[in-house]
């Protein structure tokens, strides 16, 4: 490529703005540059944010970064691996959806109905799920750490080995979940309910339990907020 072309580039992105850039310099130069499939992925991206994306563009693309997805209707879908990064999906329809391994780091999910969904292996964190219903959903091994579950139904879910780091749980309703090897360092639990939980090898150090229900939970080698270690259910 001679200095021309690059000239030629470097003018549009100063003169038109990226996003308009990407459209008027041609797919081969893209590729010469070695930057071609990083384009097409953000122009993907702006198409879809532009016109607000349609269920069957997100099942197609399975990326919609920083899109307003609010109150959409995903049930059932899979969108394993998806790229939902800081996209706004409050009060969207989840419910036995596959999201396998998603990226949905800082996305929006307050109110959203998430029952029954397998968020196995995705990245939340950083993001907002106030009052977002999350029965019996698989959330094994995912990220929340820094997320805000205020006020969330998380009753029966699966959170074995999840990242609740920083988390805020603040009268969450956990009961009858499974929190084996949870590390819940720093999270606030005031009010939340724990009820018969399983919570065996839990990371509880520094965390904020002021005010919530532990009845029947099953805290064996589990490390407390003070740091110790219990041997059974608490009377905290």
């Amino acid at each position: 490529m001679n200095f021309k072309t690059l000239l030629i580039i470097a003018t549009l992105l100063a003169a038109a703005g990226l996003p308009i850039a990407l459209y008027l310099v041609p797919n081969e130069t893209m590729n010469q540059l070695g930057i071609g499939e990083q384009v097409k992925n953000v122009r993907n991206s702006l198409q879809l944010k532009r016109k607000k994306a349609s269920v069957e563009e997100i099942l197609k693309t399975k990326r919609c970064g920083g899109c307003d997805l609010r109150e959409i209707n995903l049930s059932g879908a899979d969108l394993s691996g998806v790229d939902f990064r800081n996209t706004d999906l409050s009060r969207a329809n989840l419910a036995n959806a596959k999201l396998k391994d998603a990226k949905m780091s800082g996305v929006r999910l307050s109110e959203a109905n998430l029952k029954n969904a397998d968020l196995d292996g995705a990245d939340l964190h950083d993001s907002e799920l106030k009052s977002a219903d999350l029965s019996e959903a698989n959330l094994f091994n995912i990220r929340l750490d820094g997320a805000d579950l205020s006020n969330a139904t998380l009753h029966r879910v699966e959170l074995r080995d999840a990242d609740l780091i920083g988390a805020t749980l603040k009268n969450a309703n956990l009961s009858h979940a499974s929190l084996y090897g949870t590390r819940l360092t720093e999270a606030d639990l005031t009010g939340a309910n724990l009820s018969n939980t399983n919570m065996r090898y839990a990371n509880l150090l520094n965390a904020v339990i002021k005010g919530a229900n532990l009845s029947g939970a099953d805290l064996r080698l589990a490390v407390m907020p003070d740091g110790t270690t219990a041997y059974g259910t608490t009377q905290y």
